[in-house]
């Protein structure tokens, strides 16, 4: 496989009061392997608890600007030595977005910095499906959703897809029937992060049957609730309350309006490797179709 080259915005945390951003270029077999690649190369100049806030796939080393300037920090790693610092207190920090989707570096429809944690909420639909979604930075998402999931008082289903635009093949959808009880999904979830909870390229369904509710991470690392029962419904938005998210009218996230990519992580699993693991858990691959 031939490796691509990637460039990355990275920021971290230079001491307890300074953050520091600087960019990077990484080859690497995919995105989440180059990316894996420069925040480990990364912590020789002061940058620890890394984020990237944006990447973008180079067809070349030659189209970077000015690239003879750069410094080669690891095998296959580089930085521009110019580094920046700002106060980690700075209330207009950008929206870091969770493990698994990136914003890409070209302009969107959209300001950036439009997204922010919070929640919108629909009424019945001409299906009689309500529907909620929550938007959450990275620190908060998978703690969050793990959380969520107790607010179902049943759990009666768990399946997976495989997205389609992984390696271009049909989407896959993967049923676990033996996962009715939240403890083993919980479970699951927290012995395979990076293959789930931090993959881009699958979603993620926990199923209720109480009200026909569906509790979703999608590729887009939004937290999502499909249900019929308005009792359900308007329980789980005041749990949400509960938490500190506020409802809004003017929602924003990298699905719709951004440039973006979606990765796994340097440490996850390949397509055919998750397959096996899902086989080995004795989940079903029910369906195979394409989007």
């Amino acid at each position: 496989m031939n490796k691509e080259l990637w460039y990355f915005l990275i920021d971290g945390q230079e001491d307890d009061e300074t953050g520091i951003v600087g960019n990077f270029y990484a080859y690497g077999q995919h995105l989440g392997d180059a990316l894996g690649k420069a925040i480990k190369a990364s912590a020789e100049y002061h940058f620890n608890n890394c984020n990237v806030t944006e990447a973008s796939l180079l067809e070349k080393f030659e189209v970077i600007g000015d690239y003879k300037e750069l410094v080669e920090i690891a095998d296959n790693v580089f930085m521009r030595p110019t580094t920046f610092t700002f106060s980690l207190n700075d209330p207009d920090k950008e929206f870091i977005p969770p493990v698994g989707i990136v914003k890409g570096v070209d302009a969107g429809e959209y300001e950036y910095d439009l997204i922010q944690e919070n929640f919108v909420a629909y009424s019945k639909n001409e299906n009689g499906i309500f529907e909620f979604e929550l938007v959450l930075t990275k620190s908060n998402l998978i703690d969050t959703f793990l959380k969520i999931i107790d607010f179902l008082q049943t759990v009666d289903g768990f399946w997976i897809y495989i997205k389609n635009f992984w390696e271009n093949k049909e989407t896959e959808l993967w049923v676990a029937k033996h996962f009715t009880d939240k403890k083993t999904v919980i479970e699951f979830l927290k012995s395979h992060r990076p293959d789930t909870l931090e993959n881009g390229y699958i979603e993620i369904v926990v199923h209720s049957i109480l009200g026909k509710t569906n509790l979703v991470l999608g590729e887009h690392k939004k937290i999502q609730l499909y249900t019929e029962g308005e009792s359900v419904f308007n329980n789980f938005i005041g749990q949400i309350i509960e938490l500190g998210f506020e409802q809004t009218r003017d929602f924003y996230n990298l699905e719709f309006g951004y440039q973006h990519w979606h990765y796994r992580p340097a440490d996850s699993l390949s397509r055919s490797k998750l397959r096996e693991m899902l086989t080995r858990e004795k989940f079903e691959l029910i369906h195979e179709f394409a989007e």
